[in-house]
């Protein structure tokens, strides 16, 4: 029941730090910005100068976001499994079966439909 408990921690608090970091329209604002770097690709009024000038700021922007969503990201995931952790070395609960339980197929639909509920309704 323990495992369970906390597999259920785990899938709510990916997605809650997924939300309260705003991991969702940062990646939304990544695929804008590489539509438009895509739109100036195929812009025949651009010249190869102004094309390169324009990539360049789009790639420095892709970067910086490609490691903001790194971070974020990974935030997002370390946080509860920290707290996990520190729960496994006091002796709580088995680190090994919570993941155990958490990869298994039940739980990564339950999870998945939790989500898409979850991003869905807070996005309205």
């Amino acid at each position: 029941m323990t495992s369970f408990i906390a597999a259920i921690f785990l899938v709510c608090g990916v997605i809650a730090l997924i939300k309260v970091f705003g991991l969702f329209p940062r990646a939304l604002r990544v695929v804008r910005t590489s539509r438009q770097a895509l739109e100036v690709l195929g812009d025949p009024t651009l010249g190869d100068d102004r094309k390169e000038s324009l990539l360049q700021g789009y790639s420095l922007s892709l970067l910086r976001s490609f490691l903001d969503l790194l971070m974020r990201g990974a935030g997002s995931i370390v946080l509860p499994m920290g707290l996990l952790w520190a729960m496994e070395w006091v002796g709580v609960l088995s680190l090994k079966a919570v993941l155990a339980l958490t990869l298994s197929w039940p739980v990564l639909l339950i999870g998945f439909i939790v989500a898409i509920a979850a991003f869905w309704f807070f996005e309205q």
